[in-house]
């Protein structure tokens, strides 16, 4: 409170802000009523919309999992096959140059690659392919259900793909090598 990003504030507003973050309490005492919120799933209030952190992680979850499912089950689908090719015609010219992809998809952070997808993408530049938020388009429930699906997979593209870069390559690097060592001798 004598720092000088408080000079200027009512003491009282100080006060009240160091009550309701808990600095009121010493910091066991934080700790301790920190850790029994969070057993009980009681993260707080949030200053997003006014909803208790516990609603918005709830809110998003069908998002997340959608994402998290997608994505694992296209890095398995892609890298597995692909790791056996890269054993199976190991040194030769698509060894070499799916690694020199694979080293370059492990290397770059999926935020830089979602990033990059973006811009391209979704109207960053000329191409406006693919929406940038959203799990589905506004008009979901007037569309027929193919219109549904496509409509769902459409919005999936550029997440799934984001998330999927670095799994693939660890997956396919590992499965390469795994297989390495069974068919040879």
């Amino acid at each position: 409170s004598g720092s000088r990003a408080s000079r200027g504030l009512d003491p009282k507003l100080i006060k009240d802000i160091e009550k309701q973050y808990g600095f009121d309490k010493s910091a066991p005492e934080r700790l301790w009523l920190m850790l029994k919120n969070y057993a009980q799933l009681d993260f707080g209030n949030s200053f997003f919309r006014g909803a208790t952190v516990t609603d918005l992680i709830l809110e998003k979850m069908p998002v997340t999992i959608s994402l998290g499912l997608w994505a694992t089950l296209i890095t398995y689908l892609v890298s597995i096959p692909l790791g056996i090719r890269k054993a199976v015609r190991h040194g030769s010219s698509f060894d070499m140059w799916s690694s020199t992809a694979i080293v370059i998809g492990y290397a770059m952070p999926a935020f830089l690659f979602a990033m990059f997808l973006i811009v391209v993408f979704a109207g960053g530049t000329s191409l406006n392919w693919f929406p940038v938020r959203g799990l589905v388009s506004e008009n979901f429930a007037e569309l027929s259900t193919v219109g549904k699906v496509a409509d769902y997979f459409w919005h999936l593209v550029l997440p799934v793909t984001a998330l999927v870069i670095g799994g693939v390559a660890t997956l396919t690097i590992l499965t390469k090598n795994s297989f390495l060592n069974e068919i040879t001798p």
